[in-house]
């Protein structure tokens, strides 16, 4: 069944309390990059000592080092880091060794790739384990989430773990999951809700209806 992801941008405090009244409707919680510009790998530990059973993201967006980069994040009690498919295959092997040594995973954000499905041919061929199709923060506005480009890699590659992110809305579902993506990722549809709670919940709902259907 698809994976609901929560992106975690805001500042520690925010992050605690958000997952103190969502934490039992997701299932992975994303330490954001602009969390982790703030804090660093403290968001990470704090996290993990609070929920220690949640899987925990550090989106990291590697683009560089990849196995030391890795490396930090996983001894701070991370279960997934994320590398930019942009980074040169050797960045990606790193973060991979990494993840193998420490058994995690490596999530690769495809944003910016001019050809989805060549590269990510690739990258499953350097044994990444989810390649995410990310519409970016400041294109949100002009673009829509990359629901073409999920749809083309899940036809041409149906047996992929794929994740989607980039401004996704309850409503959305109802075209993301027919394409099967192992992880859907949300922020401000969650963390900018009046009840963060209860968005959360019909979030849960939609995807475990959707699955038993």
């Amino acid at each position: 069944m698809t994976k609901l992801q929560l992106a975690l941008d805001a500042d520690l405090p925010t992050a605690l309390r958000l997952l103190s009244d969502v934490h039992a409707l997701i299932d992975i919680a994303e330490i954001g990059t602009p969390l982790v510009f703030r804090e660093g790998m403290r968001a990470v530990h704090r996290i993990r000592e609070a929920y220690p059973q949640l899987t925990l993201l550090a989106d990291l967006k590697i683009m560089d080092a990849g196995r030391a980069e890795a490396d930090i994040a996983f001894q701070a009690g991370a279960d997934l880091v994320t590398v930019m498919a942009l980074a040169a295959d050797a960045t990606i092997a790193g973060a991979l060794e990494s993840a193998r040594e420490h058994e995690k995973r490596v999530m690769v954000d495809m944003m910016q790739v001019a050809d989805p499905r060549a590269r990510a041919l690739q990258l499953l061929d350097l044994g990444c384990d989810l390649l995410c199709l990310h519409t970016a923060h400041d294109q949100q506005a002009a673009q829509a989430s990359p629901f073409a480009q999920l749809a083309e890699l899940r036809g041409a590659l149906p047996a992929a773990g794929l994740a989607i992110a980039g401004g996704v809305k309850l409503a959305d579902l109802d075209r993301i999951l027919p394409l099967r993506p192992q992880v859907v990722i949300v922020g401000s549809a969650i963390t900018g809700a009046a009840d963060p709670r209860a968005s959360a919940a019909r979030f849960q709902r939609r995807i475990i209806d959707y699955g038993h259907t």
